[in-house]
This record gives structure tokens, sequence and C-alpha cells, in this order.
């Protein structure tokens, strides 16, 4: 998925407007689990999500007012723990979460969702050249690309395919 704009704050407006969709997506998946960890593990999605639309809305407004980036770490320590969006896309806006669904269509759209946020996050990042919003753009990869890992292991676990990581020894979150 291409940012298909130069233009930063449609960029930034692309991101909060993702971000937001994301947190709701969490929060639908969340009440569909049945299974406690699996729950737990839609709320903490949940308000990962939300810091990081408070992150990407407050470089948004200091963006549009002034025109300049804050550093990573700025707008970390401000944070509380026409628009394009990944749930736009035809790929994923086939895949419904009907009232049938059950958990592992959730989880494994989730994990959709995630790889499309990773690619938008990752060609934005390298269409902007002011190094704070690379920076802001490499940061939301990485943490999107732990919400895959962590969504992957729940998939594998309760598939019995692959490695799953149980109780958490680390934090996936690049803080």
């Amino acid at each position: 998925m291409s940012a298909k704009s130069t233009d930063p704050a449609l960029i930034l407006r692309n991101a909060v407007e993702m971000e937001i969709q994301g947190k709701e997506f969490y929060e639908r998946g969340a009440e569909k689990m049945r299974n406690q960890r699996g729950k737990e593990m839609f709320l903490s999605l949940v308000k990962q999500e939300r810091v990081h639309v408070d992150i990407l809305e407050d470089q948004l407004n200091r963006f549009v007012h002034d025109k300049v980036w804050l550093s990573l770490k700025q707008l970390k320590s401000g944070a509380p723990a026409t628009k394009i969006s990944v749930f736009q896309d035809k790929d994923i806006k086939k895949i419904e979460i009907g009232p049938n669904a059950g958990e592992l269509d959730v989880i494994k759209l989730g994990m959709e969702v995630e790889k499309k946020s990773v690619e938008y996050y990752r060609a934005a990042g390298n269409d902007l050249q002011d190094k704070n919003a690379k920076d802001i753009f490499n940061w939301l990869v990485a943490q999107e690309a732990g919400h895959l890992t962590v969504l992957q292991a729940e998939y594998d676990y309760r598939t019995k395919s692959g490695f799953y990581m149980g109780d958490p020894e680390f934090n996936l979150e690049v803080m």
C-alpha cells in the first residue's frame, strides 16, 4: 500500500484515521473474544492504538500550525499511556466481521490490517524528507509489526500451526 501523497498534512490525517479505525476494530474484536487471553490481547491493542492516535494528532496539529515536525521523543513525552485507510482497502473491505464470525476470523483480519498498516507507514516514511517525520513513521512500522507478531502468535497457538509465546517475556512495543 502506497502513501499516495507526499503532502505531510494529508499523510498525517490518513495515519490518524487509520489508528482511530484500528482502535475501533480492536474494540469490536475484543467483544468477539470468548477466550479471556484473546480478549486481553485485543484490549491491549486498543490502548496501544490510542497512544498512536494521540502522538499522530499532536504532530498533525504542530505541522498544520507551525509547519514543523517534532522529534519522536518530544511527541512521546506529551502522549498519554479525504482519508485513506487500510480499512478502505478493497481486500480488507471484503472481510466482514459478521455476527457469526469466529475468533480466528477476527484475528486473521487483524493480521491483514497490520500488514497493510506496515506497508502504508513504510511508504509514508520513504516519501517524507524530514528526519523527524521519517523517525515517526519508522516507529509506527515497528509498532504495527509488533502488533502483527502478537496476532500471529495467537493465531499460531490456536491453530497449533506455529510458535506461541505464552506469557510475554518482553514487550514488543518499541518506546
